[in-house]
């Protein structure tokens, strides 16, 4: 007899045979996923209880963080503790903006990676979720990564490393994770970019070009003007400036490495990649490109390939360059000479 799905949200179509209403993938992600409505109310009423004990022992008790990923507020807090490298990584639906990230803590489990080992995160648990389904105790039989609902908003994923060559400091990076299809609207509108705030905190915005759709010659324009399109708005909109540090990545590289016409469309790439420089360079800081494959299933590449000389930018500290301001006038006293002798920023 087949086991009927069941799903706790009355409208989700996964019942009948449809898609997570969440945008999980797989749908065994979501935490909606195999629950009814009454295991809902039966928690809801447990959590109550829960709460009501907890307010009545030792005021003394600390409560420790639940290891998940971090919101805004967090972040904030964090921040107030020690300062911080924020990464913003871009990118479509099933691009790899979660791969990226879960490469990075896959490579820091096997050891010291580009130089660094690991010294702790504040997003264990959120981390190990998001690696589990591409190990062999998930008992799936390729490697894969949940997918980010869009009801999940912006969240952090934290990770603290220090150099191998001790005494070193340590240094701690903040990754974004959002759901592709936000970016997706906000390319589409760019009124909706000063919403993203993840842009103009950014020490490094990323932006993932999808190796598999490039792959194929049906998507492979639309993945090119995904990556354009989003530049455009995203300058538009105010949430690159002239300071800001892009890094356009390709993802899955493995698949192009492999394709019968890699000739022809490692030329397309090039030829996508001038155009970028000549159109947006001038508004950027800085604006390079990568290659990585974060994750090959057919293990003809090494895990986390190419991405450790990406990880080493992050951890470099990029200067911007700034032109000294022309001051009117003529400067007579010792203090108004002083403005000669004192850098000031200039607006772009």
């Amino acid at each position: 007899m087949e086991t009927q799905v069941r799903c706790s949200k009355a409208d989700c179509p996964v019942a009948s045979g449809g898609g997570c209403s969440e945008g999980y993938d797989p749908i065994q992600s979501c935490p909606y996923y195999g629950r009814t409505a009454d295991d809902d109310v039966d928690e809801g009423v447990a959590g109550f209880e829960d709460r009501e004990r907890a307010s009545s022992v030792d005021d003394d008790v600390v409560p420790l963080a639940s290891g998940e990923a971090l919101d805004g507020l967090e972040v904030d807090v964090f921040l107030r503790w020690r300062p911080a490298t924020f990464v913003t990584i871009v990118g479509d639906r099933d691009s790899g903006k979660t791969t990226l990230v879960a490469a990075f803590y896959d490579r820091f489990l096997r050891g010291p990676f580009a130089d660094h080992i690991f010294a702790g995160s504040r997003t264990l648990v959120g981390l190990e979720k998001r690696s589990h389904y591409a190990r062999a105790d998930s008992g799936r039989a390729k490697p894969d990564t949940p997918r980010t609902s869009i009801s999940e908003g912006l969240s952090y994923f934290h990770f603290a490393v220090r150099s191998v060559a001790l005494p070193a400091p340590r240094t701690d990076l903040m990754l974004t994770d959002r759901a592709g299809e936000t970016y997706r609207q906000a390319r589409s509108n760019s009124e909706l970019v000063p919403q993203l705030t993840e842009l103009s905190q950014a020490d490094r915005v990323v932006l993932l070009l999808d190796g598999a759709r490039i792959a194929d010659a049906v998507t492979r324009a639309g993945a090119m003007q995904a990556v354009r399109q989003s530049l455009r708005a995203f300058l538009d909109g105010g949430g690159l400036r002239h300071e800001s540090v892009v890094q356009v990545v390709t993802t899955k590289i493995d698949l192009l490495e492999r394709h019968p016409e890699q000739a022809a469309i490692r030329d397309q790439l090039t030829a996508f990649k001038d155009r970028l420089v000549q159109s947006f360079a001038p508004r950027l800081a800085s604006l390079t490109f990568w290659d990585i494959a974060a994750r090959d299933p057919d293990g003809l590449y090494p895990p986390a390939y190419g991405v450790e000389p990406l990880f080493r930018n992050w951890l470099t500290p990029y200067e911007v360059t700034v032109a000294p301001a022309v001051l009117p006038g003529t400067l007579l006293s010792e203090f108004d000479k002083l403005l000669l002798r004192t850098p000031l920023e200039t607006l772009p």
